[in-house]
C-alpha cells in the first residue's frame, strides 16, 4: 500500500512538472528555417511555442468577406516528415472588423508538405491554404489549467486548432480533447477538399469533451470513409459539406441536453451511418439531406458480427470499409436480419420522437413514412420465409396504405386517388346505358333525323322543329283553350295562377323557335343551292351539328360522373341503375369507395391529433 501511495505521489509530481515545463521560443520565421536547414528526412520538435514577432508579418492577414488575406502569396515546399510534440503556436484571430482589436490575425499559410504531419499535444495552430500529400495526424489532450497558462504567458495565444482552404490527398485523423477532463478547445475544418481519386482515404475525427466544433463547406472527392466519433462536446456544426460518395459514420454522444449539434446542408450520395443517444430540442438535424436514407452503426456491425460468425477468416476492419459488403447491408440484411432491423427502426423511432418534440410536422411524417417502408419490406421478407395469411395481410396492407395515404400520413393522396377512380368509372359507365337516360337514348339518332328532314323539306327549321314538338305544342294550347273555357265556372285567382305557368311551361318552346328562325341559312332544300352556297352551308350547319354532338356527350359524361360520384360515396337510393356487367362494377366501386374515405377519415383524424 506504501509502494502504490508512493508511486502516485511521485506520478503527480511528474504531471506538475511537466506541465510547468518551460517551452523553447521560435519565431514563425525561425521556425521554417529550422525545417529547411535540417538534414534527417525528419524534423522533429518538442515543448516549444512559435511566437508571433515583427518579423512575422508574412504569416499574419486580415478578414475580408469571411476569407483571409495575406501579403505572402508564394508556397513553402517541404520534403520532409514533420514530427511536432508539445508545440503551440501563437495566433489570434482578426477581430478588427468587428472593432475588437487593430491587430491581425495570423496562421501558417501556402505550405506544401509532400511528407506525413505528426503533431501530438498541441493546443494552438491554425493552417490556411496548405497542401498535404502525406497522412496527417493531429493528436491534442492538452487541459485546461495548460490552456490558462498559455493564456497569461503569451499575449496572441487562443486555443484553437484549425485547418482552411487546405487540401489532403491521403488519410487524416483528428484526436482532439479528453474524455474525462473538460477542454475549452476549438476545433474548425473548413472551407478543404480531401482528394482520394485513386485510392480510400480515411478521415477521422474524434472530438471529445471540447468547447465547440466546426465542420463546414468541405468537399469529399472520391471514395473513401468518414469517422465521426462527437462525444460530450458543448457546441458542434456539421453544414454545408459535400462527401459525394465517401461513406460517413457519425456517432454523437451528449451527457446532458446542453450539448447540442446542428447538421444541415450537408450532401450525402452515399447513406450516412449514425448513431446517437440522446437528443436535445437545441439540436437541428436536416432529415431532407440524407433523403430518407439512412443506417445505424449499430445495426450495420450486428450484421458484420454475423458474418465473423460465419467465417473466422473475415476481419471486422476490412469488412466495414467493403462498399459491396455494405450496400448489401442496406438493401437486404438492414430489415432480414433481426437485430439489425430492430437497431434500424430504434434509430427512426428516436428522430420521429425528436422532431415531434420540435412540433416539426414536416419531418415528422418523412421519418414514419421511412419507418414504415422498412416496416414494410420486413413483412414481405417474413411472408416469404413463412407464409402465412397474418404475414401476407401485414405486407400487403403496408403496400396499400403507402400507395394511397403514405401511411396515414397523406390525407390529400387518398382524396386525388378517389378522384382517379371516380373518373375512371365514369368513362365506363358512359359506354352503357342506365336507367336515369330513359327516353334519352336515341337522342343522338333523332337529332340525326331531324337535320335530315332540314336538308330535305322546303320548310326552314322552325317548322321542322315546330312538327317534331306538335305533341308539346298541342298539350300547351290545350292547357290554355282549356282553362280559357273555364273561366267562368272557376276563381279568378285560379285563372291568374294558370297564366304563369302555361307561360313557363312553353317557355322553352317559345325561344327555341325564335332562335332557330333567325339562324335558318338553308331556306330550301340543300340539293337546289348553287355549289359556293352549299360548301358554306354545309360548313356552318356541320359546326351545328358537332357542337350538339359534343353537347350531347358532355350531358352523357355528366351523367356517368354523377352515377360514379353516386356509387362511390355510398350515397345511392337502394338500387342500381344498371343492368349486366356495369351493376357488378357499381358493387366493386362502392366497396372500393368505402375503403377508401375510411383511409381518408383516419388519415385527417390520425393528422389532427398530431
Amino acid at each position: 500500500m506504501k509502494k502504490l501511495i508512493t508511486f502516485v505521489f511521485l506520478l503527480l509530481i511528474f504531471n506538475g512538472f511537466s506541465q510547468e515545463k518551460k517551452l523553447k521560443e521560435y519565431s514563425h520565421t525561425e521556425f521554417f528555417k529550422m525545417i529547411a536547414t535540417e538534414k534527417d528526412s525528419v524534423f522533429k520538435l518538442q515543448d516549444a511555442i512559435i511566437r508571433y514577432k515583427a518579423e512575422d508579418f508574412l504569416f499574419s492577414y486580415r478578414k475580408e468577406n469571411e476569407y483571409f488575406v495575406f501579403d505572402k502569396t508564394d508556397t513553402i515546399v517541404i520534403n520532409k516528415h514533420i514530427d511536432l510534440d508539445n508545440v503551440h503556436f501563437e495566433h489570434q484571430q482578426d477581430l478588427s472588423e468587428f472593432g475588437f482589436s487593430d491587430d491581425k490575425g495570423q496562421a501558417i499559410p501556402f505550405v506544401l508538405f509532400n511528407k506525413d504531419v505528426i503533431i501530438s499535444n498541441t493546443s494552438s495552430i491554425v493552417f490556411y491554404n496548405c497542401v498535404f500529400k502525406g497522412d496527417v495526424n493531429i493528436y491534442s489532450y492538452t487541459t485546461t489549467k495548460e490552456i490558462n497558462q498559455f493564456k497569461k504567458a503569451y499575449s496572441k495565444y487562443e486555443p484553437s486548432i484549425a485547418f482552411y482552404n487546405s487540401e489532403f490527398y491521403k488519410n487524416a485523423s483528428f484526436y482532439i480533447g479528453d474524455g474525462n477532463i473538460f477542454s475549452p478547445l476549438s476545433n474548425t475544418f473548413s472551407g478543404n477538399k480531401i482528394i482520394s481519386k485513386n485510392r480510400h482515404s480515411k478521415i477521422i475525427f474524434s472530438i471529445t469533451n471540447i468547447n465547440d466544433l466546426d465542420i463546414e463547406r468541405n468537399d469529399f472527392e472520391g471514395n473513401g470513409l468518414v469517422e465521426m466519433y462527437l462525444s460530450n462536446d458543448n457546441y458542434v456544426t456539421l453544414n454545408d459539406n459535400n462527401f459525394y460518395d465517401f461513406r460517413v459514420n457519425l456517432i454523437k454522444e451528449s451527457k446532458n441536453k446542453a450539448q447540442s449539434i446542428i447538421t444541415e446542408n450537408n450532401v450525402f450520395n452515399k447513406p450516412p451511418s449514425l448513431s446517437i443517444n440522446q437528443f436535445s430540442t437545441s439540436d437541428v438535424y436536416e432529415w431532407k439531406q440524407w433523403k430518407n436514407n439512412t443506417t445505424t452503426i449499430e445495426g450495420f456491425s450486428a450484421y458484420l458480427d454475423d458474418l465473423m460468425d460465419n467465417d473466422d477468416q473475415l476481419k471486422f476492419e476490412e469488412l466495414s470499409k467493403n462498399d459491396s459488403i455494405f450496400n448489401a447491408y442496406q438493401t437486404t440484411y438492414k430489415y432480414q436480419l433481426e437485430k439489425s432491423y430492430k437497431s434500424e427502426m430504434k434509430l427512426l423511432g428516436q428522430f420521429y420522437t425528436f422532431y415531434k418534440e420540435q412540433f416539426d410536422g414536416d419531418y415528422q411524417n418523412q421519418v414514419y413514412v421511412e419507418f414504415k417502408n422498412l416496416e414494410t419490406k420486413r413483412s414481405k421478407y417474413l411472408y416469404k420465409e413463412n407464409p402465412t395469411f397474418n404475414s401476407y395481410f401485414n405486407w400487403k396492407i403496408n403496400q396499400f396504405l403507402k400507395i394511397f395515404s403514405s401511411y396515414g400520413t397523406n390525407p390529400s393522396l387518398s382524396i386525388v386517388f378517389s378522384i382517379y377512380v371516380i373518373f375512371i368509372f365514369a368513362f365506363v359507365y358512359m359506354l352503357f346505358p342506365n336507367s336515369w337516360e330513359n327516353g334519352k337514348k336515341n337522342k343522338l339518332r333523332n337529332r340525326l333525323q331531324f337535320f335530315t328532314k332540314y336538308f330535305r323539306q322546303k320548310e326552314g327549321i322552325r317548322e321542322i322543329y315546330e312538327e317534331e314538338k306538335q305533341h308539346d305544342v298541342m298539350s300547351h294550347t290545350e292547357f290554355r283553350d282549356y282553362m280559357h273555357q273555364s273561366k267562368k265556372e272557376i276563381p279568378n285567382f285560379f285563372i291568374w295562377l294558370t297564366k304563369p305557368i302555361y307561360y313557363f311551361s312553353s317557355y322553352n318552346y317559345r325561344i327555341t323557335g325564335r332562335v332557330l328562325k333567325y339562324t335558318d341559312i338553308l331556306k330550301g332544300r340543300w340539293v337546289d343551292l348553287p355549289k359556293r352556297r352549299k360548301v358554306v352551308t354545309s360548313f356552318i350547319i356541320g359546326v351545328w351539328i358537332f357542337a350538339l354532338i359534343i353537347f350531347d356527350i358532355s350531358i352523357k359524361f355528366l351523367n356517368a360522373l354523377t352515377l360514379s360520384i353516386n356509387t362511390f360515396t355510398t350515397l345511392g337510393f337502394g338500387e342500381i341503375p344498371m343492368k349486366g356487367i356495369p351493376r357488378y362494377l357499381a358493387i366493386i366501386q362502392g366497396f372500393i369507395g368505402w375503403f377508401m374515405l375510411t383511409i381518408f377519415s383516419v388519415s385527417l383524424i390520425s393528422q389532427l391529433l398530431e
